[in-house]
């Protein structure tokens, strides 16, 4: 079978370019309205972000003042805690001697009695010198070792005892020196 062409090449030709054209023009229809699209979304998208901004300044503002007000507060703690620790520690040191004689004579048994205290402050720590006079040996031996077993008191140590006969019986003479730590 033959087959004859009568339509002329110029037609074709022009025919072809208008589709070209078309499919250039499309294109470029196709490009400008996705790039109007994506611009119009980021448009939007920095809009919704510039009025979040906004509102997030506006809560900054109202939570700035709070903030000030809890610095404030902070400021007036920190000068009252000072104010407390001044006063601590002009009381600490107030009371160590009373504290001191407390304890010393919270376990002392009936049967012994001081003969003479004598005391130096370092700090909180009371260096003690005495004389400790009993009737009985075994108040005596408990009692220095309640000393040596406690907490508030370090470095017992005693010296020699001295053994003398008393109408009552036997008197023991002993003197002790020892750290007392205040609490």
């Amino acid at each position: 079978m033959i087959r004859i062409n009568l339509i002329p090449p110029e037609y074709i030709a022009k025919i072809n370019r208008k589709v070209v054209i078309a499919k250039v023009v499309l294109g470029v229809i196709v490009a400008a309205i996705t790039i109007l699209l994506v611009s119009s979304w980021h448009f939007g998208r920095s809009k919704r972000i510039e009025l979040r901004l906004v509102d997030l300044e506006a809560e900054m503002k109202i939570l700035q003042k709070d903030v000030d007000r809890v610095k404030e507060i902070e400021k007036q703690i920190a000068e009252v805690q000072k104010y407390l620790d001044s006063i601590n520690s002009i009381n600490k040191g107030r009371f160590v001697y009373t504290r001191f004689l407390q304890d010393l004579i919270s376990d002392l048994p009936s049967t012994l009695w001081f003969t003479g205290v004598n005391t130096t402050l370092s700090g909180s720590v009371v260096g003690v010198s005495m004389g400790v006079n009993s009737n009985s040996a075994y108040d005596l031996a408990y009692w220095i070792n309640s000393l040596e077993t406690s907490g508030p008191y370090k470095d017992v140590t005693i010296g020699g005892i001295a053994v003398t006969e008393t109408e009552m019986g036997k008197r023991f003479t002993v003197p002790v020196t020892m750290k007392y730590t205040y609490k």
